[in-house]
């Protein structure tokens, strides 16, 4: 654990975006805001850094102010490094997958009529053939969920079926399989993640308007009637996904100019990059609960170290409150003595059995004495169980 540099921080933070100084320390820019507001650094303002790129005049640098009482706020040297590590990793694994996709090692190979049909591409076929099995939107529905996942209507199943097997074709090639999960969902299992895909048909929304009245003059005139009926456009999807994945495509679709059949080598290296991605996500929530369990048992070692010293400082408080207690009722003993000596001789048994007493009790409170005296005053706690 190192602790934040103020001064530095104030440095940085005017020399470069909070993004890149949060990425260089391992935390988020939330955080590292957080962290120049508890240390009192200031931070140029939004827009700071976009005026600067077009060669305008950003913010003025705000000076840094003396403060009294600076908190201590540390930080994880190791959390800095395997972030950096995992950044350097990652970058590198999304360069194996665009040298794979610059090099057509992803382009599906032209279709063959006289190869053998895919098993899966074969098995999914029989079961979407069916034309009496469809939802509201004419898609075609399985006789049961153990097919690849193609929602299509029955005039582009073939098509659908065909771009399918030229996505399980390349998957294999490079020796990634292509099965059917548990919840009837198609995966392939890439860098030990099962990442779920299929093919879909786009759904348009069709919205009927009919006049209630002979001269309608605005939508309360209308009434409105709302259907659905497939488009003819396919679209490769990737469904597996986690909100660190964000920025990554998932869809791929028919356009004016492109089929989905084009498409295929990168929505496979689709499927790669978001496989890195997520088994990056679940590296980083891994190294972030083991550094929550290692704060957590520092937390816990801090908690018992402060416990037990507590527990000395009552004790040590407790001794002193009997010490001078104690040294109080020797010093009153001594004047009753001296006082005592001036009484009558029959008085004296008496004040002399109480000057006794008074030494016993002087002597229990005191800290420094090992074997003290006994009193009844130590059996209170028997009459608890009177």
């Amino acid at each position: 654990m190192e602790r934040y540099d103020r001064e530095l921080l104030y440095q940085q933070v005017w020399e470069k975006p909070m993004l890149k100084i949060a990425d260089e320390y391992g935390v988020s820019s939330v955080a590292l805001g957080k962290i120049c507001r508890k240390l009192g650094v200031p931070v140029p303002g939004r827009g700071h850094w976009a005026k600067l790129a077009h060669g305008h005049s950003g913010a003025r640098k705000l000076p840094l102010t003396k403060m009294e009482n600076v908190p201590v706020i540390y930080r994880s040297r190791q959390s800095e490094q395997a972030r950096k590590a995992a950044a350097e990793l990652k970058g590198a694994a999304y360069s194996e997958v665009g040298e794979l996709l610059a090099s057509g090692a992803l382009k599906p190979s032209a279709i063959d009529p006289a190869a053998k049909i895919h098993p899966l591409i074969r098995h999914t076929a029989s079961l979407l053939r069916s034309q009496s099995r469809k939802d509201e939107h004419g898609i075609l529905l399985p006789r049961e969920p153990s097919g690849l996942n193609v929602k299509v209507t029955s005039g582009m199943l073939d098509r659908a079926l065909q771009v399918m097997a030229q996505v399980v074709a390349v998957l294999e090639a490079q020796g990634l399989s292509v099965e059917i999960g548990q919840n009837g969902a198609t995966v392939s299992l890439i860098h030990g993640q099962q990442i779920s895909f299929g093919i879909e048909e786009r759904v348009h929304k069709v919205v009927t308007k009919t006049p209630r009245v002979p001269n309608p003059t605005d939508r309360w005139d209308y009434d409105e009637s709302i259907s659905y009926e497939a488009s003819g456009k396919l679209e490769l999807l990737i469904y597996t996904s986690t909100w660190e994945s964000g920025s990554l495509r998932c869809k791929w679709s028919d356009a004016k100019k492109q089929r989905v059949e084009n498409l295929v080598p990168d929505f496979v290296a689709g499927l790669m990059r978001m496989a890195i991605a997520i088994q990056r996500a679940d590296e980083e929530r891994k190294r972030r609960q083991e550094e929550e369990q290692a704060r957590e048992q520092e937390r816990a070692t801090l908690r018992k170290m402060i416990e037990e010293e507590e527990a000395k400082m009552a004790e040590l408080n407790q001794w002193m409150e009997n010490w001078e207690e104690a040294e109080r009722i020797r010093q009153f003993t001594a004047a009753y003595t001296a006082w005592a000596a001036s009484r009558p001789a029959e008085e004296q048994p008496r004040r002399l059995a109480w000057i006794e007493w008074a030494k016993t009790q002087a002597a229990r409170l005191d800290p420094f004495v090992r074997d003290k005296p006994k009193s009844v005053l130590d059996r209170k706690n028997e009459l608890r169980g009177w």
